[in-house]
């Protein structure tokens, strides 16, 4: 735990101070500088995009083989997303925000697809269950076996 010395801005005031952490589901407590409480906390979710890295930037690692010519390719900002009719993981253009492109890290190391998950309020502390969600998958064991390519999907952990 860390310290610093803080000069009040309004000393005639309460000694009230707003924390708030801003976002899709931003979250605030008020605390007081007199009596500060370790109960009240912060909550917010970390979601994460899964993403093409060339199709952000153009810029790639030297000993890989470029996918496509196209130049337009390296300016597509392409992210997994999760098509809501066929549940499949498909790349698409990064929309920020959209459910279906949000994905967040397990405690075990799975990537849990938000986009089929109930939306969690964050104001409540309650971790969600691995098992309620959604994690992202290979189709099959064909790109372990014998060096085929497989689909992505969403599976039940």
């Amino acid at each position: 735990m860390t310290s610093l010395d803080y000069a009040w801005d309004e000393p005639i005031l309460p000694p009230f101070i707003m924390l708030t952490v801003k976002g899709a589901g931003s979250s605030e407590i008020v605390c007081s500088m007199n009596d500060f409480q370790d109960s009240k906390q912060l909550y917010y979710e970390n979601f994460i995009y899964i993403a093409a890295t060339y199709t952000f930037s153009g810029l790639q690692e030297p000993s890989v083989r470029p996918v496509a010519s196209n130049k337009d390719a390296a300016n597509a900002e392409l992210v997994l997303d999760v098509s809501p009719k066929t549940q499949r993981v498909i790349l698409k253009k990064k929309e920020p925000g959209k459910r279906s492109q949000l994905w967040r890290m397990t405690g075990t190391g799975m990537l849990c697809h938000e986009g089929s998950s109930v939306p969690h309020n964050p104001h409540k502390p309650s971790p969600r269950s691995v098992d309620s969600c959604m994690i992202l998958d290979i189709a099959g064991l064909a790109a372990v076996t014998d060096n085929r390519y497989e689909p992505l999907m969403l599976r039940k952990p």
